[in-house]
């Protein structure tokens, strides 16, 4: 049997395989319908933005706040990552892909604010890399300030700072919560009472803007109402593998539809593919071409940033 004639029977078999799928398959659905799985958490990724050790007494550490917000968010049913746990370096395009890689839904860094020259200087700031930023930005400041109002913090308002988090895919905040060069905001980042408000004011901005938060964390409740005994998913990045095509009814027709529509492209292909290779060829080299020169401006992109980035410690990545 030829090549050709082989992958035809091939293709031609999976109809069957697929309607024998469907009808062993229903009685599957039927009973998993009582078991499905819970609703997907919304998923948030939390950096901190400075060095050192996680140690709850050192100011200059926001790895405080930054694990304190997980802990709040975690609480809602959140599905927190942080960039890193531990005392290591990172770049911002390895923070940035960390987040995109967990399928994030919104990226918040964290960090204190520092300006030598005056050490009158204080307050509390938000930036922002984009203006699809700019709404979750303002929201995250609003909430800073009014929860560290009390203490003395001023309003310090928005900036955008553009060239930062830009392949951030979602909105995307950078938290400056005081000065530590400021001696009396140093003073309030030394108790853990400051800490625990700033962690409070960062969850109560991501909640607010995003009421899907809410939303999950009811359907979450309610799915573990109905299920008792099942546990509810790890607050780790989660994607539900998509279910087989069906229509209304629950009928695996459109599968088979499908697979027929592709048997005939297919076929059509293996009849007439000398002509359609030389038709084709133009634009796939085009195509070709264009996607190394992508990669090749990528791998520059990358290069020149890494290499701007490690002449500076996680200490003070903020002063450039």
């Amino acid at each position: 049997m030829g090549l050709r004639a082989l992958l035809l029977h091939i293709l031609a078999a999976a109809p069957v395989a697929a309607i024998v799928a469907a009808a062993l398959g229903s009685t599957a659905h039927a009973q998993g319908v009582a078991h499905e799985s819970p609703p997907v958490p919304v998923v948030l990724v939390i950096d901190p933005g400075h060095g050192g050790v996680p140690n709850n007494h050192d100011p200059t550490q926001p790895f405080a706040p930054a694990q304190r917000t997980a802990t709040l968010l975690r609480q809602d049913l959140v599905d927190v990552v942080l960039t890193r746990t531990t005392d290591v370096g990172l770049s911002v395009p390895q923070r940035e892909q960390i987040g995109i890689d967990a399928h994030e839904n919104l990226f918040v860094s964290i960090h204190c604010n520092s300006y030598p020259a005056d050490p009158t200087v204080g307050g509390a700031l938000v930036l922002y890399p984009n203006p699809q930023s700019q709404s979750f930005a303002q929201t995250l400041e609003n909430a800073v300030t009014q929860k560290l109002a009390p203490s003395g913090i001023a309003y310090d308002g928005i900036v955008l700072r553009d060239n930062w988090w830009i392949h951030n895919p979602v909105p995307t905040g950078t938290v400056e919560m005081a000065y530590l060069s400021n001696p009396r905001e140093a003073a309030l980042l030394a108790t853990e009472d400051f800490r625990q408000q700033v962690a409070l004011a960062i969850r109560d901005g991501i909640e607010r803007f995003d009421p899907q938060i809410s939303v999950r964390h009811a359907q979450l409740i309610a799915w573990q109402r109905q299920h008792p005994g099942a546990r509810l998913p790890a607050t780790r990045a989660h994607r539900a593998t998509p279910p087989p095509l069906r229509d209304s009814s629950g009928s695996a027709l459109p599968a088979v539809v499908a697979w027929l529509t592709l048997i005939a492209a297919l076929a059509g292909m293996l009849r007439w593919r000398r002509p359609l290779a030389r038709a084709l060829a133009p634009a796939v080299v085009r195509v070709a071409a264009r996607r190394r020169r992508q990669q090749l401006r990528l791998r520059r992109l990358t290069a020149a940033t890494e290499q701007r980035w490690s002449r500076y410690s996680v200490y003070d990545e903020l002063s450039l």
